[in-house]
This record gives structure tokens, C-alpha cells and sequence, in this order.
């Protein structure tokens, strides 16, 4: 489970009624976010919703700046997005994040990402952990703060998190090491840098034919500055346009994160 700075529920104050339980922003695609065919890439988007979600979190005081000194933090346990139509360099684009619903030990929060007719391009849904910073210990939020709301009646996509089966036969694509520029403020490798990492297993004549229809990740363990990471690929002859990832962390021998990407060809 990887430390992050963002997620937020919603705390109810004097003015909740009339507070939009949605975060919305709107941005425009930039030169640097797009990759060589021109598309957002991936990583960008997932760096949009987390964005969004830390701006929700320290809008309704459930962010980092309220929680540390509680002695709480969240974790991002899994994540699930799945990419309608890529935007392009110049389209001006609108996200949106609430949380959703608590599930067991998560609190779920939902993303989407919409182009300028508001038509959604991409929608995600991921799993967060509230942990005690002494302990590590979950808490279940809905306990500790029994005057949350969330908003149940709209959701982004309807999964919710379950364990990823490893393919039985994996190859080894690369080993990398947790530099300075992929610690977060937690001391820890960011999971968005996870993700780029995951990009990185497929060549660039790949990419040229084939665009991510979905991604389903769960992150298992941190990494740290200095530590070892091999990136390990499978697919299987039966399902070709998905491909199962992990990372192994040879410091610790445990896995980082795991996950299934799904492919389709390019149109």
C-alpha cells in the first residue's frame, strides 16, 4: 500500500447543503502531457484525478494538512480506469472526483474525465485505507467520523476492489531503482510513478498500434529511495490484448504493486 497525499470523504459542516459534493476543475491539455502519438498519456490522467482528489480532500478538511497531525493517513489500495477517447494536445478538459461510499475497510472514491461537450472520455474508481500512523492499523472512517455524507447516488464505474491473480508465466522486462524525483512527501515512491514505470513495459511500436482500454491496479507494499525494482510482464494466448505486471522490490522480495492492463487496437 503506497502513502499519498490525497483522498477525501465528505464532512459534514453548517453549509454542507449547499456545498457541490463534487470537485470539479477544467485545464487544458499541454504540450508535455501528450505522448509521441499525440494522445494524453495515461499517466498524466491518473495525475489529473489525483490532483483533483487532494484539492477535494483539503476543501472538506479530510486532506493531509487535517489528518497528520491526528495521527491518520491514507493509502491507495486499488484503482480501476478505463479510457473511452484520448484527448490531444490544445482540448480543454474537465475533471471531476467525490467520495463515494465506504465498502468494508475502503472508502471509495470515483473519478471522471469529460471534453468540452461534457461528454466522459474516461471515469475510474479506486479504494482507500485510513490508517493510524502509530499502529498502521485500518481504521474505518465512517466510525471514527460518523458525520460523514457521501454520494452514493452517482458512480463513475461500479467495481470494487478485489485481488489480482498473477499469470503463471511472467518475463522480466527491466530493473530501475527509486530515485530522488519519484519520492513523495511521505518518504515513499509516489504511485503515480508506479504507473509510468507499468507505461514503460511496452516498446514504442506497441504504442503505435494498440491504445490502454483499462487499467486495474493494487498496490501492495512501499518502496523507498535506493531500493531495487524489477518489472516482470505475462500475457496469455487465450486473452492476447491483456497483459498482467508487477514489480518486485528486490530489497524487500515483496511486490510493489500488481496489475492488469487491457488493450485495443488503434483505430
Amino acid at each position: 500500500m503506497i502513502s499519498v497525499v490525497a483522498n477525501a470523504l465528505y464532512k459534514k459542516e453548517d453549509n454542507f447543503s449547499t456545498m457541490n459534493p463534487i470537485w470539479e476543475t477544467t485545464t487544458k491539455v499541454r504540450a508535455f502531457d501528450v505522448d509521441a502519438n499525440g494522445r494524453l498519456k495515461v499517466n498524466t490522467i491518473l495525475d489529473y484525478f489525483q490532483d483533483a482528489a487532494s484539492n477535494d480532500a483539503e476543501r472538506l478538511n479530510f486532506g493531509y494538512n487535517e489528518f497528520v497531525p491526528k495521527g491518520l493517513f491514507w493509502v491507495l489500495s486499488w484503482a480501476k480506469f478505463e479510457f473511452l477517447v484520448y484527448p490531444k494536445f490544445g482540448d480543454e478538459i474537465k475533471i471531476q472526483t467525490w467520495g463515494k461510499k465506504q465498502f468494508n475497510l475502503y472508502s471509495i472514491r470515483d473519478y471522471l474525465l469529460l471534453n468540452s461537450k461534457d461528454e466522459i472520455i474516461c471515469r475510474g474508481t479506486s479504494a482507500w485505507l485510513l490508517l493510524d500512523s502509530k499502529s498502521l492499523r485500518p481504521k474505518i472512517l465512517t466510525h471514527l467520523f460518523p458525520e460523514i455524507k457521501m454520494y452514493e447516488s452517482k458512480e463513475a464505474l461500479t467495481d470494487l476492489p478485489q485481488k489480482i491473480i498473477p499469470f503463471p508465466q511472467t518475463e522480466i522486462i527491466y530493473t530501475t531503482q527509486v530515485r530522488y524525483s519519484d519520492i513523495d512527501l511521505n518518504q515513499h515512491a509516489n504511485n503515480a510513478r508506479y504507473v509510468e514505470l507499468m507505461l514503460d513495459c511496452f516498446d514504442l511500436e506497441y504504442y503505435r498500434e494498440h491504445v490502454i482500454k483499462s487499467i486495474t491496479v493494487s498496490f501492495n507494499s512501499e518502496s523507498k529511495f535506493g531500493d531495487q525494482i524489477q518489472l516482470n510482464k505475462g500475457s496469455e494466448i487465450k486473452t492476447p490484448l491483456t497483459n498482467y505486471i508487477d514489480a518486485k522490490n528486490l530489497n524487500t522480495n515483496k511486490l510493489v504493486f500488481q496489475a492488469l492492463v487491457d488493450w485495443k487496437y488503434d483505430s
